[in-house]
């Protein structure tokens, strides 16, 4: 009924990041024949929320316009261990609900979180974008599987450099940061790339 979803961070009355957000509903309804949008700015969050904690909103819609709304409290995933994923030419370029492929792929890595690698190219993680440190810069995927709306604000804020970026190419970088909609810049914790587990 909704094959498409939106998570978007809510902390004391502010939807964040919503002209991304809207931007990449508009670009899924308009590349796949969506004749009703969706506007996030009118919806009303008929819930209760408290002060000060973070809330995860998801909106799952389809291509008539019809839409239903979900929230929970926020839960920063943890992320000890990352091992590279070796991914046939499966997709995600627009932000489906049925994820089968990507979570099968992280079950079956066995580790918190993964790199996927399409063709010698790495792409993305399993829930969020990838960017990389190599001691002056940070990069990020120049295709990924799936264009994030924090990827796009820090692309916009000269934060991050898009960059094509291949398997062999990780040795020069120090660290990674998994980046998505909940998690602000300085909350994702640097991983080190020598931490790696390649599978």
């Amino acid at each position: 009924m909704y094959p498409f979803f939106e998570t978007i961070r809510y902390k004391n009355g502010i939807l964040e990041n919503v002209s991304y957000h809207q931007t990449r509903i508009n670009r899924t309804l308009r590349a796949l024949g969506g004749n009703t949008p969706i506007q996030l700015d009118k919806i009303q969050l008929l819930h209760d929320f408290e002060k000060d904690i973070v809330y995860k909103i998801k909106c799952l819609y389809n291509l008539e316009g019809a839409y239903h709304i979900e929230k929970e409290i926020y839960h920063k995933k943890i992320i000890q261990t990352v091992s590279i994923h070796q991914a046939a030419l499966e997709e995600y370029q627009y932000k489906y609900t049925n994820r089968t492929w990507l979570n099968d792929a992280l079950k079956n890595a066995g580790t918190d979180e993964i790199i996927i690698v399409q063709n010698n190219m790495v792409k993305d993680g399993n829930y969020a974008n990838l960017v990389f440190f190599n001691g002056t810069e940070w990069h990020t995927p120049l295709h990924p599987l799936l264009l994030g709306t924090h990827r796009a604000r820090l692309i916009d804020e000269n934060k991050i450099i898009e960059k094509n970026i291949t398997l062999s190419d990780l040795a020069n970088y120090t660290s990674l940061k998994y980046i998505n909609a909940m998690m602000l810049w300085e909350e994702s914790p640097e991983i080190e790339i020598g931490q790696l587990a390649h599978s």
